[in-house]
């Protein structure tokens, strides 16, 4: 059986220019932890689409499709909390944004196409949600137990410069999981950007999975 990774693209916070609004970020999920599980401060993320189980044949094609996407770099506004009742989790919300609407779009089409699937197969098209999970496991009537004030989550400002392609995979430690860093893309040049911890790839190198 070929071997494949559960893989997903998405803008993270581990940029210099966003390490305030990472804190602010953390520090909210700190003070709401006691309804849920937190999510570890390395896993924040924006998902920007969900591509489940990928070959290394695919994996490849993604990143062919991702160097055609030509986009500027744009920044967000973190805005209320919101929950999703069947996965019970707790998210931080953003303010509507044309241009991170976009490039959602755009990744997904170039996605289905670059995985030879139709339009209602891709999980988060065409209802895009833009949400940083926050915790996980929080009951239902946890929301109620939250202040007003802390509803309205935090207004954070995000700068995207980048996004990337991530695999999901079990924690080592068998709690929880972890999200890796495979490829990186900058949205000032679109095309990978060639840093240590975000490795660039190379149709030359084999990139087994």
């Amino acid at each position: 059986m070929e071997r494949t990774r559960r893989l997903f693209f998405a803008f993270d916070f581990s940029t210099p220019e966003n390490a305030q609004a990472k804190a602010e970020i953390i520090r909210l999920k700190h003070t709401l932890s006691p309804l849920g599980q937190p999510v570890p401060n390395d896993n924040l993320h924006l998902t920007l689409a969900f591509l489940g189980n990928v070959s290394q044949q695919d994996y490849l094609a993604l990143c062919r499709a991702a160097d055609k996407i030509d986009a500027s770099a744009f920044s967000l506004r973190t805005a209320s909390l919101g929950y999703f009742n069947k996965p019970q989790i707790l998210w931080l919300g953003i303010h509507p944004s044309d241009e991170l609407q976009r490039l959602a779009e755009t990744i997904n089409t170039l996605s289905r196409a670059a995985l030879n699937i139709d339009k209602g197969d891709t999980p988060n098209t065409p209802n895009f949600l833009p949400h940083i999970s926050l915790l996980r496991q929080v009951e239902p009537g946890a929301i109620d137990t939250i202040s007003d004030a802390y509803k309205e989550g935090v207004s954070s400002s995000l700068t995207v410069q980048r996004f990337g392609l991530y695999q999901s995979a079990p924690h080592p430690t068998h709690k929880g999981v972890q999200y890796t860093c495979l490829n990186t893309w900058s949205l000032s040049i679109a095309k990978p950007t060639p840093k240590s911890d975000f490795p660039s790839y190379s149709l030359k190198d084999d990139h087994e999975l």
